[in-house]
């Protein structure tokens, strides 16, 4: 008997308690769908389609509680389907191991600037048009990105959405929508080259539904002060990740 649903079901909901909040749920459940046994690319498209379901799941519940700029984050979301296509086939031109650091070196920087201005993220501003060109354009260049590779695009929305003038529990909630259409997009595309593990992947996104649910009452009774908090602990556990990749080290 395969118990791996059972674990991955698990996994899942540990994820989605923390990930429909500010990202970064493939910490937990990519290592175990490698562990079940899928092959790296399947393991992707496994991850990309289960985090399809989190992104829907969480928005959903997002929008019960009219947190969503539904017009703008569609907008925003076509964006990155866009990006996430011509991003994926990019995979093959980059070396993923100096992406690795890169990426985690990025995050770190751009994280230390976030959270060392205080104030950032609690109170909403006024949006204006040149921040709605500057997102619109950062989310395109942040999807293709995450079409090839993923890891920390829902960290980097997330920001890109906070300097923009929304607070860190709308740019969660806005966040989810783009990454839906970006996880969406790229779930398609693995489907049609039957990478996807559907008993892996809805054994996963079951465990993501319910974790993301209770996750995002949970945020949204504690406010903008604790999204800020988790975001910087996963921001941190990403980035050990990234640059412990980059060193072939397997810390996480």
């Amino acid at each position: 008997m395969d118990i791996f649903p059972v674990i991955l079901f698990f996994g899942g909901l540990i994820g989605g308690l923390y990930a429909a909040n500010v990202g970064g749920g493939a910490l937990v459940s990519f290592p175990l769908l490698v562990l079940a046994g899928l092959p790296i690319h399947a393991a992707i498209a496994t991850q990309r389609f289960s985090a399809a379901i989190l992104e829907l799941v969480s928005a959903v519940r997002f929008q019960k509680e009219k947190l969503i700029n539904l017009k703008f984050a569609i907008f925003l979301g076509f964006i990155a389907a866009l990006g996430s296509f011509l991003g994926s086939n990019l995979v093959l031109a980059i070396n993923e191991r100096i992406l690795n650091l890169i990426i985690g070196v990025i995050l770190l920087i751009v994280s230390a600037v976030l959270f060392n201005r205080k104030k950032i993220g609690l109170k909403e501003k006024k949006i204006t048009r040149r921040s709605l060109v500057l997102t619109s354009i950062s989310t395109f260049l942040l999807a293709i990105y995450g079409g090839f590779f993923g890891a920390g695009f829902g960290f980097f929305i997330m920001i890109v959405l906070v300097l923009m003038g929304y607070t860190f529990i709308k740019s969660a909630a806005m966040g989810r929508v783009i990454g839906f259409f970006m996880s969406a997009t790229g779930a398609v595309v693995f489907a049609h080259a039957g990478l996807i593990n559907y008993t892996y992947g809805l054994s996963l996104g079951a465990g993501f539904a319910i974790g993301s649910w209770i996750g995002i009452g949970f945020a949204l009774k504690k406010g903008n002060e604790f999204i800020r908090g988790l975001l910087l602990v996963v921001v941190l556990l990403s980035v050990l990740k990234l640059i412990s990749g980059f060193l072939n080290i397997n810390i996480i």
